[in-house]
């Protein structure tokens, strides 16, 4: 291991986005010099455009980074999300509901516990990046209850959403959007493609399974013995006659809300956008009225359940419920700072272009490939987390990889729904190996809430490592051994056309 290596994984995260951040900037500068650029290919159409590198060692860059810096961070979305989140994750845990809750899995085997954490965090996927902020604060209170360590569970429950996405059995919002742009790129080849919800549903069953049994093993196997088991402590009251009500309520609560994204019955939808042509739009889309108001809902039910049972309980007084909605942030702090450094460097790799180059580059380069069949299907597997590295969105990576990337595949025969799957699978991995990742972020400083010495960016991911190469091998084997047997992924959907 060399002296660098060694010193990147004892940098603190703050630290290490502020020489990123450098990076970065002279970077763009060396390949603005350079003339370096890429080409983007617009969907449906073979119309391109050049993409240049911005240099951020300019009085361009410099006015860039004044004037958005603090832009970038009021817009950051997980920000809003995760404090609304932690004011959740407190009075859940203060009320001592969340701890009755767990009650039944306080003797189950850590393993079961690993594995339901995994098939958690995949399942969770149907909420988009929400998910993120609800389970990340809220696992490491469960595995504290549960007699293991916080971190731990922090650790697992990323690997679960991230890796999930690829997997996740109910279509959520991104993925609907994925599969219209998979669309449009497909109608270069095909005007009569046409994307379906459940084209990918057998494929994503098989998926599941496979990641979150390996998972578990991995994880038990190669993580789990470099944390320590957690006692514990606290004084909360735990008592039937505290959970009978709250029971009864939340049920209300939660088939009210229910009741309303059902379309069609009397007085219902209310929480549904009209005029859309899937039901995942209408629910998550743009616009619907439940898209937006999602985190409030759950902060509601959480709000009055807990307070319900806090007060019957006494774990609740009436001059600490205030104190109840903030304990989640104690040592918050740390958090806040990273994601703030995270959106400057965000900010300005994305003025630079670099992403966006390196990206079309590579789409260029695998587009002039003159291979076909399996080989094509590697290749383009590899591209792809590649390109995840520098650019963790998934959206805006399909948005330049799907016409270059759909056409080319359909050309040898290839379903684009199959291309769509493709993309997820590799798309999920790659985003866990990419340390500008906002949400890998968020999750290092929950580790640094739990533990100080538990915080560096590149000392985690070589933890995860291991355990990420070897989903990432066994993506690989379901993409390529699905396409070698030719099994249908998914409802009315064959791999090739």
């Amino acid at each position: 291991m060399t002296k660098v290596s060694k010193k990147l994984k004892r940098t603190g995260p703050i630290t290490t986005i502020i020489f990123l951040l450098i990076g970065v900037c002279v970077l763009s500068f060396i390949l603005n010099l350079l003339g370096v650029r890429g080409y983007a290919t617009e969907a449906g159409t073979l119309e391109t455009s050049i993409v240049t590198i911005n240099n951020a060692i300019s009085k361009d860059g410099i006015k860039y980074i004044l004037n958005n810096t603090i832009l970038n961070f009021q817009m950051m979305e997980p920000l809003v999300y995760l404090i609304i989140s932690l004011i959740a994750v407190s009075i859940l845990e203060t009320s001592g509901l969340l701890k009755h809750l767990l009650l039944p899995f306080k003797k189950m085997k850590f393993r079961y516990i690993t594995f339901l954490t995994l098939l958690l965090g995949i399942l969770s996927t149907f909420l988009g990046d929400y998910c993120y902020v609800l389970l990340l604060p809220l696992i490491g209170v469960i595995y504290r209850y549960l007699g293991r360590d916080s971190s731990l569970g922090v650790i697992t429950m990323f690997i679960g959403i991230t890796v999930g996405y690829s997997s996740g059995i109910f279509m959520n919002y991104q993925g609907y959007l994925l599969g219209m742009m998979t669309e449009s790129a497909a109608s270069s080849i095909d005007s009569s493609f046409k994307f379906d919800v459940w084209s990918n549903f057998y494929i994503m069953i098989v998926s599941t399974i496979i990641i979150c049994i390996l998972g578990t093993i991995l994880i038990e196997k190669k993580l789990a013995k470099k944390y320590k088991r957690n006692e514990d402590t606290d004084n909360l009251v735990i008592t039937k006659k505290a959970f009978i009500p709250t029971f009864i309520i939340g049920i209300l609560l939660i088939g009210f809300f229910t009741y309303a994204i059902i379309p069609g019955l009397p007085l219902s939808g209310m929480l549904l956008k009209s005029d859309s042509k899937y039901y995942i739009d209408s629910l998550m889309g743009e616009g619907a009225p439940l898209s937006n108001s999602l985190l409030l809902l759950i902060l509601a039910i959480i709000l009055i359940c807990s307070f319900i049972y806090g007060k019957i309980s006494r774990n609740i007084k009436r001059s600490d419920y205030t104190y109840c909605m903030t304990k989640a942030f104690d040592n918050t702090g740390y958090i806040f700072v990273l994601m703030f450094f995270a959106s400057v460097l965000l900010g300005v790799l994305d003025w630079t272009n670099i992403s966006t180059v390196f990206a079309t580059n590579i789409i260029d380069f695998v587009g002039s490939l003159q291979f076909s069949g399996i080989a094509l299907v590697f290749i383009v597997f590899i591209a792809i987390v590649l390109m995840s590295i520098l650019i963790p969105s998934a959206l805006t990576k399909w948005n330049l990889a799907s016409p270059v990337f759909v056409p080319l595949l359909m050309r040898s025969n290839i379903n684009p729904a199959f291309t769509g799957y493709l993309f997820m699978a590799a798309d999920a991995v790659g985003k866990c190996l990419s340390p500008i990742y906002i949400y890998l972020i968020i999750m290092i400083g929950f580790l640094y809430k739990n533990d100080k010495n538990d915080n560096n960016i590149f000392g985690t991911m070589k933890h995860m490592m291991p355990i990420l190469w070897l989903l990432m091998l066994s993506l690989l084997v379901i993409v390529l051994g699905w396409f070698l047997i030719g099994f249908p992924i998914g409802f009315g959907a064959s791999i090739t056309m």
